[in-house]
């Protein structure tokens, strides 16, 4: 039992916990911004409030742009976040998969012990 108790303690569950819901939150807006602002755009763009002269076409473009690098700079942050979390995820795995094969050894050795100690009682 003390093994599990181990592994789950290696694993930060203080910033996957305080973590999530940022993240959750994060993506939601992420998700929801992409949709209405490619929404917006086509809007604008189909109903003509972007008419006029070149010059505002531009600076509409120009606005868009800021704001499309900007969510890409939100995305590279949430992903860097999550890739992160993912690392200790796999970490903390590994370090339960070796646990595991150890005490399987063992545990299979001291069934071997246990079963040459009854035979000799036995014959």
């Amino acid at each position: 039992m003390s093994i599990w108790m181990t592994a789950l303690k290696i694993i930060p569950w203080g910033n996957v916990v305080e973590s999530a819901p940022h993240i959750v939150k994060a993506a939601k807006h992420l998700f929801s911004a992409t949709k209405k602002e490619t929404a917006d755009f086509s809007a604008d763009w189909q109903t003509g409030d972007i008419s006029g002269s070149l010059d505002k076409r531009v600076r509409f473009l120009e606005a868009k742009l800021i704001e499309l690098s900007d969510e890409q700079r939100s995305s590279a942050e949430l992903i860097k976040s999550l890739a992160e979390q993912n690392a200790l995820m796999v970490e903390a795995i590994e370090v339960f998969r070796v646990r595991v094969k150890m005490l399987l050894t063992v545990c299979i050795l001291l069934l071997g012990g246990f079963a040459a100690v009854i035979f000799r009682l036995v014959v």
